[in-house]
């Protein structure tokens, strides 16, 4: 458990997730590394193990690991490095079949969305305390446009509904409704109050989210999910002032679900198989 492996990894991620706190960006370099030095090590194993199936047993897991990497990274729910750090750390969760690798997997995305939700609700409270006057204002002047008054308008509607037929249904399309619309406003003002800010041109890094499109001359940079490119940035470099997004912070989550996976797995495995027997 304590091999290799895991200390490439975890001092890998502790490193990430410094990157990450203090500048909003893992390295590819550091990602690259992780990468290739897993599979190097897999490939000595493979010769002195005389087990060739170990590298087959790699492969698969890179074809998974890819697909999970573009499928949190295009529904955007990861960022670019957190999205390779994922497919970085593939020969971690090598198994001794297929099954068992696809199993890993499934466990470590299991810890990592769990881990990422606790964390995720931790770190907006810290934001949120320190910020919590402005935060409030901003949920009262977002609250008052008006969407957000037709959203209160079909959410009262139900409410009547159920104080006519006393349905239950009703009730909990409701109060979900409601809980959805608080935590979105929440959101909404944190985002806008404590992960905006206004940085000059040259202060810009490459993969930067723009709060609104910016028209330079005749052409128009997006504020899209790619971010910022190296070509955006020269166009930009001699503004005086660009208002950019930060993202949470989320390889301090990755941390938390490897040590979860590596400490929890066989609890957790055999969990599911009392579950399921």
């Amino acid at each position: 458990m304590f091999g290799f492996l895991f200390w490439l990894f975890f001092i890998g991620i502790v490193v990430a997730g410094l990157q990450d706190l203090r500048r909003r960006e893992v390295d590819n370099w550091l990602n690259l590394f992780l990468l290739f030095a897993g599979f190097i090590f897999i490939f000595y194993r493979a010769i002195f193990e005389n087990n060739i199936e170990i590298i087959f047993q790699a492969g698969f897991a890179l074809i998974v690991m890819f697909a999970f990497m573009n499928l949190f990274y295009y529904g955007r729910i990861f960022a670019g490095g957190d999205a390779k750090l994922l497919i970085a750390m593939t020969v971690f969760f090598i198994g001794t079949n297929f099954g068992e690798t696809l199993i890993n997997i499934g466990i470590f995305l299991l810890f990592l969305m769990f881990a990422g939700s606790v964390y995720g609700m931790i770190y907006s409270f810290i934001l949120y305390i320190r910020d919590s006057k402005k935060i409030n204002k901003e949920v009262r002047r977002i609250a008052k446009s008006k969407w957000a008054l037709r959203y209160w308008v079909v959410s009262i509607g139900v409410f009547l509904v159920i104080f006519g037929f006393f349905n239950w249904i009703f009730f909990l399309v409701g109060v979900v409704g409601l809980i959805l619309l608080l935590l979105f406003l929440f959101a909404k003002a944190l985002e806008n109050v404590a992960m905006v800010k206004d940085v000059s041109g040259n202060e810009l890094r490459e993969g930067d989210w723009l709060v609104n499109d910016i028209r330079i001359g005749g052409k128009v940079i997006k504020a899209d999910w790619d971010g910022l490119s190296l070509e955006n940035i020269k166009l930009l470099k001699n503004k005086k002032k660009v208002k950019i997004k930060s993202g949470l912070p989320f390889v301090p989550a990755f941390l938390i679900a490897f040590l979860g996976y590596n400490f929890l797995r066989e609890i957790v495995i055999e969990f599911f198989m009392r579950t399921l027997s």
